[in-house]
């Protein structure tokens, strides 16, 4: 953000800025808390907010206590949704009013909020990430015990690098495997792609397939169905690498 913005906007600008900024940065905490639970739930891993203990140790047992544990993250993501709901008004009704009081300002105050946000939210995600792997190896089993089965295996480690039991699941999906990404990532690019193939066209129905285009990217964008498993693939594809540098 440019210096001279700075000075143009008051102390009433300033105020409902900062509203804005804290507004959003919860937001995105919620979001962040949401898509950790959803991996535990995905991964059965118990989060360490969830604390009861079970006497028996039969089958019984166990399974009452993996029912329970799911009931509890379900409740907490419940719970999460409904925040992430109430926050997005609230978002919404400050960005309005940003936008009427810091007039032409505003997009630069709000690139400049964005982009700090955003930083604070990778130092975030890397952290949880990391409470996702002390998970996975509190729960893990050995990778040898695939050497008893008499099904080949589809990833053969060639390599003196000794792989976690979820990283190989990341692995042996193969290079192939379409990972998805958030959609506001690879919009521009897919703009422009579009925008690219629809010169080839004859110029009497270069507008028509502009617009249908031009609905079909605000359909993405706004169902965005990211599913949070491939967020946590990407991790382990750079975790991977970093072993691989390494060595």
């Amino acid at each position: 953000m440019h210096g001279t913005n700075i000075k143009i906007i008051g102390a009433q600008q300033v105020k409902i800025c900062n509203m804005y900024k804290n507004t959003k940065l919860k937001l995105l905490k919620t979001n962040a808390a949401i898509l950790f639970n959803k991996m535990c739930k995905i991964k059965h891993q118990k989060p360490n907010y969830i604390q009861f203990r079970t006497k028996g140790k039969t089958p019984q047992d166990t399974k009452t206590t993996s029912n329970a544990i799911k009931f509890r993250i379900n409740q907490e993501i419940k719970f999460l949704c409904c925040k992430k709901q109430s926050l997005n008004t609230q978002l919404y009704q400050i960005h309005i009013e940003c936008a009427n009081k810091c007039n032409k300002v505003w997009q630069h105050i709000q690139n400049y909020i964005d982009g700090r946000l955003n930083e604070k939210m990778d130092t975030l995600y890397q952290k949880l990430n990391k409470k996702l792997d002390g998970l996975s190896k509190q729960h893990q089993t050995t990778h040898h015990n695939n050497k008893n089965r008499n099904t080949t295996p589809r990833l053969i480690n060639l390599t003196n690098i000794t792989f976690t039991r979820e990283h190989t699941h990341t692995l042996t999906m193969g290079p192939k495997h379409a990972l998805e990404k958030v959609p506001k990532r690879y919009a521009n690019e897919l703009i422009i792609d579009t925008e690219n193939a629809i010169r080839q066209l004859e110029p009497k129905i270069k507008n028509t397939f502009r617009h249908m285009a031009s609905r079909k990217i605000k359909q993405i964008l706004t169902t965005n169905t990211y599913r949070p498993m491939h967020k946590r693939h990407q991790h382990n594809i750079k975790q991977i690498k970093k072993h691989a540098t390494k060595k």
